[in-house]
């Protein structure tokens, strides 16, 4: 690879992480699609953890943050982690120290859908609200304590 194409590579991974985080992995897949070399990759990423540009830390703080954000539940977020390939144990940390109660969130997602609706639903309705809530990424605890709330 040539100098100017280097520093082509570099300003573009500058101006992506000056817009919004990124893992190392989704780095990765952008600077290959570039046809950059792993070689160069490789030490451009390193530079940027040297200067603290990429923190996988921070990445998985935001990305959970966005997710509850969303109103989704636990098991929602950890399908989408896999997803990104964000490390399990990673994310278990972030999460545990977010103290986050999921019973809540649960109940808030509930009631920003179906606040207005009537109180007295049949079992229909009822199987409808708890596939919303399930695709939302709640355990069935969490479903049934939020339907219970309104």
């Amino acid at each position: 690879m040539d100098e100017a194409l280097q520093k082509k590579l570099k300003n573009y991974v500058l101006r992506l992480l000056a817009r919004q985080e990124y893992s190392r992995r989704e780095l990765i897949l952008k600077l290959q699609q570039k046809e950059a070399t792993s070689e160069f990759i490789d030490a451009l990423l390193d530079w940027c953890e040297e200067h603290n540009f990429i923190n996988e830390q921070r990445y998985v703080e935001g990305f959970v943050r966005r997710h509850i954000a969303k109103k989704h539940g636990l098991k929602r977020i950890q399908s989408e982690a896999m997803g990104k390939r964000i490390d399990r144990a990673l994310l278990e940390s972030v999460i545990e120290s977010l103290e986050i109660d999921w019973f809540e969130l649960a109940q808030d997602a509930y009631l920003k859908k179906y606040s207005n609706s009537q109180d007295d639903f049949d079992h229909k309705e009822k199987a409808k609200r708890v596939r919303y809530l399930m695709y939302r990424g709640f355990s069935y605890e969490q479903i049934d304590f939020a339907m219970q709330a309104q």
